[in-house]
């Protein structure tokens, strides 16, 4: 009986929520409405008129078609205080379009642009000798509105090329509405401009709420850009900005993404080749950021990381998460590729994860691949290749930081006869602390550079020199390293495994392992899992037990039995 009402009730659910939808899709397709602008039929219509309706009726142009539009549309807000107008669809036939004289401002909009023809590449927005000094769209309270949070826009641009712009594309400036941008299958090419493209929230003003803004390219591709040196590309404040499949190419700009207080930057599933920028390609400040799945190629930066500049300026809110990425002959100045720094005065509590990826050559004057300061690291199943830097951390440079290192593998010639200066050494610690377990280090290069630095070590690492300053290093559980600085020399046996620690001078160190089992030394461990696209990196600290409790174990035989009751 309890099955069969648990049915009735679902099954009544089901019924009210499926007339509910449907009631709202066919409110919606009402009260759509589709204009058509066609650029070669040159229809007669008076100014404000009517036009669209048709393929022989169109308008012909952007401008008229948003012109007519405004004499009809009906706001179909929730209430009166809510002001959003009914679905515009404009379709544009084949034709090189002008960007028109005056921006077209999509406040209050639902709007979607796209081809007439489906799958068409021939609808090209060309910006080539226009006189607009303004965006091409904007999304701004128009005079007399106070902008609210119940005023919201929504603009989606699909299959549309834009060619040689001077300005930027659309630029939106509220404080409180909500804004929805998405680019899709778009083609973006030869922007030069003094502007940013895309510009959210530039002028903002008054306390931040809440991301009120949200932009999505997907499908797309930029190339062929360029804007001043202090000019992103796409510059945002208070904005969720989503990438994926997107490739952009052979840029000059200060950065490809600027944001700052987005709450989330999602990168996914694109590449990026030979972008100059200033700052990288993206420079985010109190955002969180997670990059996946991605290849970048031949990116400088001048004055940041070539890839990730990640800045921070509160603890225990915002981190880094880079998965599954390639990065190949990537220059930066700190950080070849990923720069991480949080500028609070307390150390940072949230955790930064590398996953899964590849570094291959690439350089940096400090940490030739990564740098981070006051930003805790997990750096999972990775592999860096013929990194250099020219003052410290030839691949990796930490400083004020806890770190985790597991499963990683260090290659290349980083040196020359002798390690005779800081730069050789493959990883530089400054005032750190963690652990590296089951990763090596090929037997050319100098291992570690320490200072005032604690480190744990798994015996099947295989690491072969160091250089300690007031650092605290076990190797397994052999102490190489002792926080006074003094060299020790000792030889230990760990279970199937031998250990040699030699001294190779007053403060260098060198250790050879022969070990094929794990020690038992402290430290973290860091795992790192693949599904459905997503990473997850889990790190727990070394001693505590794997098992389930006997009273958890209760605890889910007595809920499972529950469940299998119904």
């Amino acid at each position: 009986m309890k099955f069969i009402s648990f049915f009735n009730t679902f099954l009544i659910a089901s019924i009210l929520n499926f007339i509910f939808v449907l009631s709202v899709a066919t409110t919606t397709t009402t009260n759509e409405v589709t204009l058509i602008v066609n650029l070669n039929n040159n229809n007669n219509y008076p100014l404000n008129g009517e036009c669209g309706n048709s393929t022989k009726s169109t308008c012909n142009n952007i401008n008229d078609a948003i012109n007519y539009f405004n004499t009809i549309a009906v706001n179909v807000g929730q209430s009166s205080t809510q002001i959003i107008y009914q679905q515009l669809n404009l379709l544009l036939d084949d034709g090189n379009y002008s960007i028109g004289s005056s921006t077209i401002n999509f406040y209050q909009y639902n709007v979607t642009i796209s081809p007439l023809n489906l799958n068409s590449n021939k609808v090209i927005i060309n910006g080539q000798n226009s006189n607009n000094l303004s965006s091409m769209f904007s999304v701004i309270p128009f005079n007399g509105i106070v902008d609210t949070q119940s005023q919201n826009s929504y603009i989606l641009i699909s299959g549309i090329q834009f060619s040689n712009f001077q300005r930027s594309i659309i630029e939106v400036s509220t404080n409180y509405s909500f804004t929805d941008i998405r680019f899709e299958s778009c083609i973006i090419n030869q922007y030069n401009s003094n502007y940013s493209m895309i510009e959210i929230n530039k002028l903002f003003e008054g306390n931040l709420q809440l991301p009120n803004n949200h932009l999505k390219i997907n499908n797309s591709q930029i190339s062929n850009v360029q804007t001043n040196n202090d000019i992103p590309l796409i510059y945002s404040i208070n904005t969720i900005i989503d990438i994926s499949e997107t490739m952009v190419s052979n840029a000059t700009v200060q950065s490809i993404i600027d944001i700052s207080y987005g709450q989330n930057l999602n990168v996914e599933f694109s590449d990026f080749t030979n972008v100059n920028s200033v700052f990288g390609i993206f420079d985010v400040f109190n955002t969180q950021v997670s990059i996946g799945d991605g290849t970048f190629n031949n990116n400088i930066a001048t004055n940041g990381s070539s890839v990730l500049t990640f800045t921070s300026s509160v603890i225990g809110v915002y981190s880094a998460g880079i998965a599954r990425c390639n990065f190949n002959d990537n220059i930066g100045l700190n950080g070849g590729v990923f720069y991480g720094e949080n500028t609070d005065s307390s150390f940072e509590t949230y955790s930064s994860t590398i996953g899964g990826c590849t570094f291959s050559g690439g350089s940096a004057d400090n940490g030739g691949a990564v740098f981070v300061n006051n930003i805790p690291l997990s750096i999972v199943n990775s592999k860096f290749g013929n990194v250099s830097a020219s003052i410290l951390g030839a691949s990796v440079y930490m400083s004020d930081n806890h770190f985790a290192m597991t499963n990683v593998s260090f290659t290349g010639d980083y040196h020359g006869t002798s390690a005779t200066t800081t730069n050789e050494y493959v990883i530089y610690f400054s005032n750190s602390s963690g652990s590296i377990q089951n990763s090596n280090f090929d037997s050319n290069s100098y291992s570690i550079l320490c200072n005032s630095s604690t480190i744990n070590i798994n015996a099947p690492s295989n690491i072969s020199n160091f250089i300690c300053a007031q650092c605290n290093i076990v190797f397994g559980q052999a102490q190489v390293c002792g926080s006074s600085g003094s060299s020790i020399s000792t030889s230990t046996s760990n279970t199937g495994s031998s250990m040699t620690v030699s001294s190779s001078g007053a403060q260098s160190l060198t250790i050879t392992s022969t070990s094929s089992t794990s020690g038992s030394g402290s430290g973290l461990s860091s795992s790192l899992s693949s599904s459905s696209g997503h990473t997850v990196v889990t790190t727990t600290t070394t001693g505590i037990s794997n098992h389930l409790s006997p009273s958890f174990s209760i605890f889910i035989f007595i809920l499972l039995t529950l469940l299998f009751s119904f």
